[in-house]
C-alpha cells in the first residue's frame, strides 16, 4: 500500500482523512513537530499538509519538507484560494485544495499525484522506456499540473477561469476549435468558444426535443462522431462542427454541460487513451466549471449592487426584519470601517452596540427619522443619519438607513482608527474561517460518502462520533460568539469570593489557593458568573503549566477592593509580553481559549472589575483581577 503522510494540527480532519482513505492506503498523521522524524524514518509516497497551525507558518513546514524529501509531491489543504494558494504553488506544490473540500476531488488529487510519483519512479528504474508510454504519461501530468495552476490564478475571476480551461484543452489536444455548452433549465446554451464561430453558436439551443440533450442526460457518455450514432444526433454534432463530445456530469450524475472538440490541427483522431484520460477528468472539470459559475453568480449580484450605491455620497444600509445586514454600499464600508464582505448576512451589531442600539431605537419606535444628529462615542464620530421603513400589514419587512459623517475636522484620526478596526476584523474573519472549516471537513465528507456507503454499518458508526464531535464544536464556537455579543445580565448577592474559589479549585485540584488576609473577602457580585471567569482563568493556567506545573492563587485585600493574583511557569502557550490576551482572535491561542479569555473579561468588567495580564522575567505568567469590595 502505498504511504499517505498527513500534517495537521485539528482531529476533525484527522479523522476525517483517515477514514476516507484507510482502505487504500497506509495512512500516518503528524503534528508539524513530529513529521520530520516521521519523513526521515519512512519516506512517505505523498504528503497532505494543511497550511494554517498554531505557532508555524505552514510555509516554513511546506517550505522545510520541500528541503528535506524534494522529490516527494505535496498536497495542500488551504482556507481559500488566492495570494497564499499561488505562493503554495510557486514554491513547488504539487496541487493545493481548499477547505471544506470534496472528498472526490481530493481522492483524485492523490490518485493523480501517485500515478506522477510511480511514472516518475519507472523512469529512474529502467533504462529503456516506450516512448509512447512517455510521451502520455508526460501529457497527462503537465496538463492536471497546469489545470491546477489556472485554478489558482483565476478563480477569483470565473469568466477568465472558464475561458483558460477552454483554451488548455485547445492546447493540449490540438484542436482547430472548441466550444462549451452550460445547462440552464431545460436547456443546453452557448457559454464561450476559441476556434469557432461565436455569434453562430449562440442561436443554437438543445432542449428536451434533441437527440443530444437526451443522449447526454441518458447515457451520459463521451460521443465519436466516427460511432455508429443515430442520424439526427450526427446532424446535431455535424452543425457543431464536433468531432467529439465530452459531458460535464454533477455529483447526481447528471449532465450540466458539454465541451465541443472540434477536429485536431495534426489531423489524428482520438485514441481510446485519449478519450480515457478524458473520461477520468471530466468530473475534475465539472467541479471546477460548477464552482466557476456559483462564484460568478455571486460576482453579479454585487456588481449589481455596486452600479447601483457606488456613486451615492451617503452611506447606505438595508437590514431585514431580523436587523440582519442585507445591503451596505461602499460609503458605509469608509465610514463605518467595516469590510462589506464582513457585515453582509450578519447582525447589525457586527457594526458596533452604540450604532446598532441608535438604528434599533428608531425601528422599535415604529417612526421615520429626518435628519437625526448624534455622536458614536466608539468611533469618535457624529452622525447624519435619515431612517425609513418598507412595511407590509404595517409590519417593518426592511429598513433603509442613510447617514454620513459630519465630523470633517477629525477625518485623518478617524480613518486611523478605521484602518485599525479593519485589520482587526480581518484578522477575525480569518480566524473564525479557519475554526469554522476545518469541522466543515468531516461534515461535507460524511455527508458526500453518505449515499455510496449508507449500509456500511461500520463507517456509518465511526464516521457518526467524528461528525458529531465537529458538529459540538461548532455549536461551542458559535455558542461563545453569540455569549460575546450578549450583554451580562447579573444576579447579585453578598457572596464570599474565598468559598467561590474553593469551589472552583475542586475541578482543578492541582492548583494552590494562597490566602494572605481571609478577613472581610466578601463581595456584591452573580456567584455562577464569578464562578464561571475563575475557571476560564484557571483552565488556562492549568492547561499552560502542565502535569509538573504550578499554579498559585493568592488573595489580597486593597482599598475598596478584593484583589485575587493567579502565577504560573508554564510554557504550553507561546505569548508575547505585549499580547492581547483578552482580544478574542488577536492572539495564538485556539479559538475555544481565546474565546474563553474573553468571556471571563468580559463578566469582570460588568462587575466593574479589573483582570490584566503579566508577563514576568523569570518567564513567569500572572493574571491580576479586582473586584470592588462589599460595602458595610
Amino acid at each position: 500500500m502505498k504511504y499517505v503522510l498527513i500534517i495537521v494540527e485539528e482531529d476533525g480532519i484527522a479523522n476525517t482523512l483517515k477514514i476516507l482513505l484507510k482502505e487504500k492506503y497506509f495512512i500516518a498523521v503528524e503534528t508539524p513537530g513530529k513529521a520530520f522524524q516521521s519523513i526521515i524514518e519512512r519516506k512517505p509516497d505523498v504528503i497532505i499538509v494543511d497550511n494554517s497551525f498554531r505557532y508555524i507558518s505552514g510555509y516554513e513546514v511546506i517550505e522545510e519538507i520541500l528541503e528535506t524529501v524534494p522529490d516527494v509531491p505535496i498536497i495542500a489543504l488551504v482556507d481559500s484560494y488566492g495570494p497564499v494558494a499561488r505562493c503554495l504553488m510557486n514554491m513547488g506544490v504539487y496541487d493545493v485544495i481548499e477547505k471544506p473540500f470534496d472528498p472526490e476531488r481530493l481522492i483524485y488529487s492523490i490518485k493523480r499525484v501517485l500515478y506522477y510519483v510511480g511514472v516518475k519512479r519507472t523512469e529512474r528504474s529502467e533504462t529503456v522506456q516506450i516512448a509512447s508510454d512517455r510521451t502520455d504519461a508526460g501529457f497527462e501530468d503537465t496538463f492536471f499540473q497546469k489545470l491546477s495552476e489556472l485554478l489558482v490564478e483565476n478563480f477569483s475571476n470565473p469568466d477568465r477561469l472558464i475561458y483558460a480551461i477552454i483554451n488548455l484543452l485547445r492546447i493540449q489536444f490540438s484542436l482547430a476549435g472548441i466550444s462549451l455548452f452550460i445547462r440552464r433549465m431545460d436547456e443546453f446554451i452557448f457559454c464561450d468558444a476559441i476556434g469557432m464561430d461565436k455569434n453562430f453558436l449562440k442561436t443554437i439551443k438543445f432542449n428536451i426535443n434533441s437527440a443530444l440533450y437526451r443522449c447526454l442526460m441518458t447515457e451520459k457518455k463521451i460521443l465519436q462522431k466516427d460511432e455508429m450514432i443515430p442520424s439526427d444526433l450526427n446532424s446535431e454534432m455535424n452543425l457543431l462542427q464536433a468531432e467529439l463530445i465530452l459531458p460535464l456530469l454533477n455529483r447526481d450524475g447528471l449532465a450540466t454541460g458539454f465541451f465541443v472538440f472540434g477536429k485536431r490541427l495534426t489531423g489524428e483522431v482520438f485514441t481510446q487513451d485519449k478519450i480515457r484520460f478524458l473520461g477520468m477528468v471530466s468530473n475534475y472539470l465539472s467541479i471546477m466549471i460548477d464552482d466557476a459559475f456559483l462564484l460568478q453568480d455571486s460576482v453579479m449580484q454585487k456588481e449589481f449592487q455596486k452600479i447601483i450605491l457606488e456613486n451615492v455620497p451617503s452611506g447606505i444600509i438595508v437590514l431585514d426584519s431580523d436587523f440582519n445586514i442585507r445591503i451596505f454600499n461602499k460609503q458605509a464600508e469608509s465610514i463605518l470601517g467595516k469590510k462589506i464582505s464582513d457585515v453582509i448576512g450578519f447582525s447589525i451589531e457586527n457594526l458596533g452596540v452604540e450604532f446598532a442600539s441608535k438604528v434599533k431605537d428608531i425601528v422599535v419606535r415604529n417612526e421615520p427619522v429626518k435628519r437625526k444628529e448624534f455622536f458614536i462615542g466608539t468611533l469618535k464620530k457624529w452622525f447624519g443619519m435619515s431612517c425609513d421603513f418598507i412595511k407590509q400589514n404595517n409590519n417593518i419587512l426592511w429598513t433603509i438607513v442613510i447617514f454620513q459623517d459630519i465630523t470633517p475636522a477629525k477625518e485623518m484620526e478617524n480613518e486611523r482608527k478605521r484602518l485599525e478596526h479593519h485589520q482587526y476584523w480581518q484578522q477575525i474573519a480569518k480566524q473564525l474561517s479557519h475554526e469554522i472549516k476545518n469541522p466543515l471537513v468531516a461534515i461535507k465528507t460524511f455527508a458526500c460518502l453518505l449515499p455510496e456507503k449508507f449500509s456500511d454499518e461500520s463507517f456509518r458508526t465511526e464516521f457518526y462520533n467524528i461528525v458529531n464531535d465537529e458538529i459540538n464544536k461548532l455549536t461551542v464556537l458559535v455558542e461563545k460568539i453569540a455569549r460575546l455579543a450578549d450583554n451580562e445580565n447579573l444576579v447579585l448577592n453578598n457572596a464570599n469570593c474565598i468559598e467561590i474559589l474553593q469551589k472552583v479549585n475542586k475541578k482543578f485540584p492541582s492548583a494552590q489557593i494562597i490566602p494572605k488576609d481571609r478577613v472581610n473577602f466578601s463581595a456584591l457580585v452573580d456567584a455562577g458568573k464569578i464562578q464561571e471567569a475563575f475557571e476560564f482563568l484557571l483552565d488556562f493556567c492549568v492547561q499552560d503549566a502542565g502535569e509538573n506545573g504550578e499554579v498559585k492563587i493568592f488573595l489580597a485585600n486593597g482599598i475598596n477592593c478584593h484583589e485575587i493574583i493567579i502565577e504560573e511557569s508554564g510554557n504550553f502557550f507561546d505569548l508575547q509580553p505585549t499580547e492581547e490576551i483578552f482580544q478574542p482572535f488577536s492572539n495564538r491561542l485556539s479559538a475555544l481559549t481565546s474565546l474563553n479569555l474573553a468571556i471571563c473579561s468580559k463578566i469582570i468588567e460588568a462587575h466593574k472589575g479589573k483582570v490584566r495580564f503579566e508577563m514576568l522575567p523569570e518567564g513567569k505568567k500572572r493574571f491580576v483581577l479586582t473586584l470592588p469590595a462589599a460595602r458595610g
